[in-house]
């Protein structure tokens, strides 16, 4: 048996491994030209996932994940919080319980990842077709792979949803939200500024505000002795109705859009906006889109999504490679399950996997929804699910009665 795996992220990556762990070949297609070919960088969260990624790996690659943390001396334990703060006053509003949360430096995990998987770069997906027997991928090189199932994790644009859906192929496209993101990853103009943000809390902080304007910052890369030279990312996040497609925006304008949302805060969180020391570092901004999981039919087993292809949510709770990482870590489960190595019991133990992911990426996609739109209302802030139950597991009863799931 042979797996064809579209996407070289986090869930594309997982879900080799728990092939190989399984016994069962699987080749990564990537349509990067190469590993470098994305020069931008940023950092995830894993808060309630730390056990099942370990049980992903090879025990090698799981004893080298504190080397690819933001913070290399940092040592995840119980008592860790995730603190929320009045971005105008400064003022504490709660500390979310965060414990053994660590965070990672995304080329560096993914690099991790990749050691001992087959990935072919350059590979940009054109089609699937499915026969009784298995499914082939043809690329936009004119080469065509074979194989006993394929998953699409490409992403939230991912081209094998669209596949899944191309006879209803808007219930395959992403949903917009009211909110824009700007985000960089920079240092600061002054490394007092890199010192306050440290002292507020060595991983990350929160700051919601009156005027509805959300912003987050997390350490980089803190291993410089200069604090000058310490890295942070930085987004911020607000209600707008503009049309971002109609005239990209420069680097030095969306860092201008930032610092204009930026001057109801208070030091040093104002500053984390106007002290970075932008130039030649790229900005990026963009819409919020979410896509709420729903039921495909995947061809009896033969081709199936993980990761954002299955459910892209919004960030602002961390769910999103926590998911990834249930998708490897549940789909584990059924393949050691399987009697025996056959095209049935591997398409048995897909839709055992699909059972359990459908809801599970319904309610984590509209619970993420949900605590995004109530950030930026004041009125409802404090009662938005990151500030009343912090950034544990979304539950899937929460959201699986919501008259959009239909499973």
């Amino acid at each position: 048996m042979r797996v064809l795996i579209i996407g070289a992220g986090s869930a594309g990556l997982l879900m080799a491994h728990v092939f190989k762990k399984a016994g069962i070949e699987a080749t990564v297609f990537e349509q990067d030209a190469s590993p470098t070919t994305r020069s931008r960088d940023w950092s995830f969260g894993v808060y309630w996932a730390q056990s099942p990624l370990v049980d992903c790996l090879p025990p090698d690659l799981a004893a080298r994940l504190p080397t690819v943390q933001t913070d290399l001396i940092f040592k995840p334990h119980k008592d860790e919080v995730l603190p929320i703060h009045h971005g105008g006053t400064g003022e504490l509003l709660r500390s979310v319980e965060a414990p053994y949360a660590v965070r990672y430096r995304r080329k560096a995990f993914l690099k991790l990842l990749s050691e001992g998987v087959n990935i072919r770069f350059g590979k940009v997906l054109a089609g699937i077709s499915v026969t009784a027997t298995g499914v082939t991928a043809t690329f936009t090189d004119g080469t065509k792979e074979s194989g006993t199932m394929l998953i699409g994790a490409d992403g939230a644009h991912s081209a094998v949803r669209n596949f899944l859906f191309q006879s209803s192929p808007q219930d395959a496209e992403l949903l917009d939200t009211p909110i824009v993101a700007s985000e960089t990853v920079a240092k600061f103009d002054d490394a007092d500024v890199a010192l306050a943000l440290r002292e507020i809390h060595p991983l990350a902080y929160i700051t919601i505000n009156p005027n509805g304007v959300f912003s987050f910052a997390s350490t980089q890369d803190c291993s410089a002795t200069d604090p000058a030279d310490w890295t942070f990312a930085v987004i911020m996040t607000w209600r707008s109705d503009e049309n971002l497609s109609a005239a990209p925006k420069s680097h030095q304008e969306i860092h201008d859009d930032m610092i204009r949302h930026s001057q109801d805060l208070t030091w040093p969180f104002k500053e984390a906006a106007t002290a970075l020391r932008s130039g030649s570092v790229p900005f990026w901004q963009g819409r919020m889109t979410y896509w709420p999981t729903k039921p495909w039919d995947g061809y009896g087993g033969r081709v199936t999504l993980a990761g954002d292809a299955a459910h892209a949510m919004t960030f602002h709770r961390g769910q999103g490679l926590g998911n990834a990482i249930a998708d490897a870590a549940v789909l584990q489960q059924y393949l050691q399950a399987m009697n025996g190595h056959t095209s049935e019991e591997l398409a048995k133990a897909v839709r055992a996997y699909e059972a359990e992911m459908w809801p599970r990426g319904y309610g984590a996609v509209m619970g993420n929804l949900e605590n995004t739109l109530a950030l930026h209302d004041w009125d409802t802030v404090m009662k938005s699910p990151i500030v009343t139950g912090g950034i544990k597991r979304e539950t899937d009863e929460a959201h699986m009665s919501v008259s959009g799931y239909r499973g």
